[in-house]
C-alpha cells in the first residue's frame, strides 16, 4: 500500500479582536430584544400577560393540560367505572382510588374518593391513555398554582368541574362530547337501559333455574327408573329359581 503523509486538521483560531468583536455583536443583539418588548409593553402598552382563568389562548387538541373526570352527558352518570387502571399505572403515584363493589344505576366500581395530587403528577398522561373508558382526559387547563401543597390536591369533585368545564368547550367548538373527542365508549346506561338490562338479567337467571329444575327431575326420573328396572330383575331372577 501507499503510504500518505496525512496530517490532522487544525481548526483555525479566530484572532483576539474577532472574538472581541462576535461578542460585541451578540450583546447589541440581546440589547436589541430587550429593548424592542420594553418599547412595545411600557410605552405602547401592549401587555402580554394572559390573566384570564383557564386559558385566553387557542390550545392544541393534543395539549397536555391538567387532568379531569367526566360525566357522561346522556345518561348524567360518572363514566369511570373504578377499575383502577390508572393508579395502578401511574409512575408518580399521585393518583388515590377509593370504590364501592355496586351502586344502583351506575356500571362498574362506582369512585367514593378520587383524588389527584398536582404536585407530584408529570402529566405523562399514561393514566388517559390506560382508561378503557373517556373518564379521564387532558384539558386546556394550563394554570393550576396555589399557596400550599394542599390546594393542589384535587378531589373527585374540582376533577369532575375541570372535566366538564372541558367537555363544554369541546361542544362548543363542535368537536361533540368526550365518547367522539376520545374515541371511547362510555359503560353508563340510562335508567331505562338500566331497567332493561335488569329485568334481562332477572329473565337469563329465570331461565337458568328452570333449566336446573328440569334437569334435576330429570335425573331424578333416570334414577327411579333405573332402580324399578333393578328390582325387577331381580324379582325375575328369584322366580326362575325357584
Amino acid at each position: 500500500m501507499k503510504e500518505t503523509n496525512l496530517k490532522p486538521v487544525v481548526p483555525v483560531r479566530q484572532s483576539y479582536w474577532q472574538d472581541l468583536l462576535d461578542a460585541f455583536a451578540t450583546i447589541l443583539k440581546g440589547m436589541w430584544v430587550t429593548l424592542r418588548n420594553f418599547g412595545r409593553v411600557v410605552i405602547k402598552r401592549q401587555a402580554t400577560t394572559i390573566t384570564k382563568k383557564w386559558g385566553s389562548r387557542q390550545i392544541a387538541l393534543r395539549y397536555r393540560g391538567t387532568i379531569g373526570l367526566t360525566i357522561d352527558r346522556r345518561t348524567g352518570k360518572e363514566n369511570c367505572i373504578g377499575c383502577l387502571a390508572c393508579e395502578r399505572i401511574c409512575p408518580d403515584h399521585c393518583i388515590h382510588i377509593e370504590t364501592i363493589d355496586d351502586k344502583p344505576g351506575h356500571k362498574g366500581k362506582y369512585p367514593v374518593v378520587f383524588v389527584i395530587d398536582n404536585n407530584l403528577c408529570s402529566l405523562c398522561g399514561l393514566c388517559v391513555e390506560v382508561c378503557p373508558v373517556p373518564a379521564l382526559i387532558h384539558t386546556e387547563v394550563w394554570q393550576v398554582g396555589g399557596y400550599s401543597h394542599r390546594s393542589l390536591v384535587f378531589d373527585k369533585q374540582r376533577l369532575l368541574e375541570i372535566g366538564e368545564w372541558q367537555q363544554e368547550r369541546w361542544i362548543r367548538a363542535g368537536l361533540g362530547i368526550v365518547d367522539q373527542v376520545t374515541g371511547k365508549k362510555s359503560m353508563q346506561m340510562t335508567d331505562e337501559e338500566w331497567k332493561a338490562e335488569e329485568e334481562k338479567k332477572k329473565a337469563a337467571a329465570a331461565a337458568r333455574a328452570q333449566r336446573a329444575a328440569a334437569a334435576r327431575q330429570q335425573q331424578t326420573a333416570q334414577t327411579a327408573r333405573a332402580k324399578h328396572g333393578s328390582s325387577e330383575k331381580t324379582i325375575s331372577q328369584e322366580t326362575s329359581e325357584v
